[in-house]
């Protein structure tokens, strides 16, 4: 009897320890979850209070004093002017060596986007608009994070904080020759579809150019108001062809038919069009922050104020700090400064408009509520849903 009590205490005990074990497993599998290791993306966005970590409030000093350690800092923009406001941060940090790339607006892209997929994290800012792949393809792959300083919130409007933070709006303005002009020689869009006008209107080449095409996207989003503006020109609503499924791509489609002049940058649409001294009559899609040239007399533009339905379509340039960016806390320090007075002077001159709201524009320059009482933002969206067949459909039709 004596050895079947311990035969039976034995399978008991065992049976006890097996319950016991087999308890414990959940809360050893709990404590793996709480260690399990972070991946390097996650890990570097923690470190640097970035995405789901970001707090909105900075410690500057240690920040600054990260970034001195760090030493240098990639910044990849789509603006000449990057060279004198990284010459500016240096003079501030002059223990901060700066890189800074001007690439144009697609090659920052590419180059972001090529550089994420390698895994060779090498840039540290993006600084330039792109705006369609941007909230196409860059942010929804989280290959650039938004930052917004905590020294900028109470001065740029929320609506200037996404996908990215904003640092100034360019505005690209249906213009004139007014030297051949007294006035706007169109009061209508419809007006660069007709015969007159055949290969007399320049532009920047929407093929070979992304913000070209966005604005004439976004001209073709805007279906109510080209309706409008077809009936207040032909006295009829308009007869859709096959391949234009609203007025939009209709008016896209004639446009392209009618022959507009390409030309590879702004500088060079403004010298097609405006130079002192023609005898030709042409039109153009120029830049208003050019009109400095006009005050000094290098060129004789004027934008078509009061042409129906818009005067002009404005562009978004951007910043923000590039996926597992080898310098995180220098591009921290990047972003304050370019928002800052110091960090605009560069692009502060008549045309140009900031998301600041405490910025001044110079005298004669129209406010930023004005300009986009008059303008339409890129429809980044529409954009790049867009850009592929938008492209094609303009080649496709595009005349002599």
């Amino acid at each position: 009897m004596k050895k079947l009590v311990t035969f039976v205490s034995m399978i008991l005990l065992v049976a006890f320890l097996a319950s016991c074990t087999q308890g414990a497993a959940p809360a050893a599998t709990d404590a793996a979850d709480d260690t399990t290791e972070l991946s390097a993306k996650e890990l570097w966005l923690q470190t640097n209070q970035l995405g789901a970590y970001d707090t909105g409030v900075q410690d500057w000093a240690a920040i600054e004093a990260a970034a001195k350690e760090e030493g240098e800092l990639l910044v990849y923009a789509n603006s000449s002017k990057v060279e004198k406001a990284a010459a500016a941060f240096m003079e501030m940090y002059p223990e901060i060596t700066v890189q800074a790339f001007d690439l144009g607006g697609d090659d920052v892209y590419l180059k972001t986007v090529e550089e994420q997929k390698a895994g060779a994290f090498t840039g540290d800012v993006w600084l330039s608009s792109g705006g369609a792949n941007l909230v196409g393809d860059v942010m929804p792959n989280e290959y650039v994070w938004r930052f917004v300083p905590d020294t900028v919130v109470d001065k740029i409007p929320e609506q200037y904080t996404y996908p990215l933070v904003m640092t100034r709006l360019g505005t690209s303005i249906f213009a004139y020759n007014s030297e051949l002009n007294e006035t706007c020689p169109i009061s209508n869009i419809w007006e660069l579809t007709e015969p007159e006008w055949q290969g007399k209107f320049f532009i920047e080449d929407p093929l070979n150019d992304a913000s070209t095409l966005s604005k004439l996207l976004t001209i073709v989003a805007h279906v109510d108001e080209m309706n409008a503006a077809y009936v207040s020109y032909y006295g009829s609503e308009p007869v859709l062809d096959a391949d234009t499924p609203t007025v939009g791509w209709l008016w896209l489609k004639r446009f392209a038919a009618n022959g507009p002049t390409p030309e590879p940058g702004g500088d060079e649409v403004d010298s097609a069009f405006a130079t002192p001294g023609m005898t030709d009559n042409y039109l153009a899609l120029g830049s208003y922050s050019n009109y400095p040239d006009v005050q000094e007399g290098n060129l004789v533009f004027e934008p078509c104020f009061g042409l129906d339905p818009i005067v002009g379509i404005q562009s978004q340039s951007y910043v923000g700090i590039i996926n597992q960016a080898p310098h995180p806390n220098a591009a921290k320090l990047w972003v304050r400064f370019i928002l800052s007075e110091e960090g605009r002077d560069p692009w502060a001159k008549f045309g140009t408009f900031f998301t600041d709201s405490t910025y001044v524009v110079e005298e004669g320059q129209l406010t930023l509520d004005e300009m986009q009482a008059i303008s339409w933002m890129i429809d980044e969206q529409f954009a790049f849903e867009n850009l592929v067949a938008g492209r094609d459909f303009y080649l496709i039709n595009l005349g002599d």
